[in-house]
C-alpha cells in the first residue's frame, strides 16, 4: 500500500514542509550507503573504527557548517529530545553547578509564549513542579519579541532563554543574533563570563533551510537542529553545546556522545543528516530566493480570488530597534504562508484539500491530534475561533507555480461551495 502510494505522489502536490520535508537526493544516497556499515561505533575492532570514523565525519561536517567544534555537536534522536536536552539538562546541570544570588529564589527561565511544544512542554513540567520561575515573553501582531522585553526579564537568577529562530506555524523569523548580543551584554554588565548562566538556547529547526547557522555570529551556548525539516531522514537531529557551559544528561546508559546522550548511534542517519544539511547550506541563497517569489505570488492570488482571506504574522521588512540603530531585517522564512478562510475549519479545510491531493497542514505536527485551536495564532491575537479555522502551506524545493495556481483554484471551490 505505501510503495503504491509512492507510485502515485507525483499526482499529489506536498505543502507540509514545516511539518516534515522528503529526503534529498544527497542525503538519500548517504543514507543507502551508511546502512551498510554494520559496526557499533564504540566498538575497537575494525567493523566499529570504520563506523567510528563515518560518524565522525558527519559531525565534521555539521559543526563546520555551525562555525562550531567537532565535539560541541551532540547526535540525538530528534528534534524534541534536542530541545528537552537543553532546557532539562540546563536546569538539572544548574543544580549541580550554581548558587542562586538572591537566597532562597527559584531559578528563571525566559522563553516566548509561541515557541514549539518541544521547548514549552519541558519549562512547564519544571515549573509545575515548582523548580523553576518562567517568564512567557509576549509576541506582538508581527510574531515577533520584543529585545526590551528580553533585556527586562533578565534577573540574577536566569538561567537559561530559549528563543526559536523561526516560528514553526507562521515562519516569523526572530531577531536571535540580536537577543545573543543582549544577553552577552548583562553578563558583562553583571561580572559573568561568557559560560556563566544564562545560557542562550535557540530551537533552529525550521531555520536549518534559510538562515544562518553560525554559533559563533548568534552567540548560542545551544542551538537544535533537526534533520527531518532539511531535506535529511527523521529519527536524527543535533545539539550543538557551547564548550565549557554546563549541561547534564537527561538519559544513562552506555555514555555515547561522550556521556551527553546514551544509546548507540545511528551512523547511517548520521551521515545522510549532515550530506542534508550541506545541501540546504549550498542551495539555501537560492533556494530562498525562488520561494520568496512564489510565496509573494501565490499570497497575491489568493487576496484577488478568495474574499474575506486574511493572513497570519506580517510579511514585509521590519525595523529592528537595538540601540540608536534601525535594522532592516527580513521578517519570515521565504516558504511559510499562514492564511485564515472564515467559515470554513482547518481541519475540514485539510481533509477537502487533502482528497484534491495538496498536502497542508494548521499548526505544530506534534501539537495536531488535540482540538484546540493554535497557541500561536491566539499569541498574536486571534480570537479562538479564528485559531480554529487556519491553514499553513509551506513551500519546499519541489514546488511550482502550476502547483499554487492549482491550490487557489481548489480554496476558491471548497470556500464557495462550504463555506458558512
Amino acid at each position: 500500500m505505501v510503495f503504491s502510494f509512492l507510485k502515485q505522489k507525483s499526482n499529489r502536490v506536498y505543502l507540509d514542509n514545516a511539518g516534515a520535508t522528503e529526503i534529498g537526493a544527497r542525503a538519500e544516497h548517504a543514507l543507502t550507503e551508511a546502512l551498510f556499515i554494520y559496526g557499533n561505533p564504540s566498538a575497537i575492532h575494525k567493523e566499529g573504527d570504520i563506523a567510528s570514523r563515518l560518524l565522525d565525519k558527519a559531525r565534521n561536517i555539521c559543526a563546520k557548517i555551525l562555525n562550531a567544534h567537532a565535539y560541541e555537536i551532540y547526535f540525538v534522536g530528534s528534534g524534541t529530545e534536542s530541545c528537552n536536552l537543553a532546557v532539562l539538562g540546563t536546569y538539572f546541570g544548574f543544580t549541580k553547578n550554581w548558587k542562586l544570588e538572591t537566597g532562597n529564589s527559584l531559578p528563571h527561565i525566559i522563553t516566548s509564549s509561541v515557541e514549539h511544544p518541544a521547548v514549552l512542554e519541558p519549562i512547564r513540567h519544571l515549573e509545575k513542579e515548582g523548580k523553576v520561575r518562567v517568564t512567557y515573553l509576549p509576541v506582538y501582531e508581527n510574531g515577533i519579541v520584543k529585545l526590551n522585553d528580553i533585556r527586562e526579564a533578565l534577573t540574577p537568577d536566569t538561567i537559561l532563554v530559549s528563543i526559536m529562530y523561526a516560528n514553526n506555524e507562521i515562519g516569523t523569523i526572530q531577531p536571535v543574533k540580536e537577543i545573543g548580543r543582549a544577553i552577552e551584554e548583562w553578563k558583562k554588565e553583571n561580572n559573568r563570563t561568557h559560560t556563566d548562566y544564562p545560557y542562550f538556547h535557540i530551537d533552529a529547526c525550521q531555520a536549518a533551510n534559510y538562515c544562518n547557522l553560525d554559533v559563533v555570529r548568534l552567540r548560542a551556548h545551544l542551538m537544535t537542529v533537526n534533520s527531518s525539516k532539511c531535506y535529511g531522514p527523521k529519527g536524527i537531529a543535533l545539539l550543538y553545546k557551547r564548550e565549557g557551559i554546563k549541561v547534564d544528561p537527561i538519559n544513562y546508559g552506555g555514555g555515547q556522545e561522550r556521556g551527553m546522550r546514551s544509546g548507540t548511534e545511528s551512523v547511517a542517519l548520521a551521515s545522510s543528516f549532515a550530506e542534508a544539511l550541506t545541501d540546504s547550506t549550498e542551495l539555501k541563497e537560492k533556494e530562498s530566493v525562488r520561494l520568496r517569489t512564489l510565496r509573494d505570488y501565490f499570497k497575491e492570488e489568493l487576496i484577488k480570488n478568495i474574499s474575506g482571506i486574511s493572513f497570519y504574522g506580517a510579511f514585509d521588512e521590519y525595523q529592528l530597534e537595538t540601540g540608536n540603530l534601525k535594522l532592516k531585517t527580513e521578517l519570515r522564512l521565504p516558504n511559510n504562508i499562514n492564511i485564515r478562510v472564515p467559515g470554513i475549519l482547518s481541519d475540514e479545510m485539510i481533509i477537502r484539500l487533502d482528497t484534491k491531493g495538496f498536502a497542508v497542514s494548521h499548526k505544530s505536527a506534534c501539537a495536531s491530534s488535540e482540538s484546540d485551536g493554535s497557541y500561536v495564532l491566539e499569541a498574536l491575537g486571534a480570537s479562538r475561533e479564528e485559531a480554529l479555522q487556519n491553514i499553513r502551506i509551506t513551500l519546499g524545493r519541489s514546488t511550482s507555480k502550476v502547483d499554487l495556481d492549482n491550490l487557489v483554484k481548489a480554496i476558491k471551490e471548497i470556500k464557495e461551495k462550504f463555506g458558512k
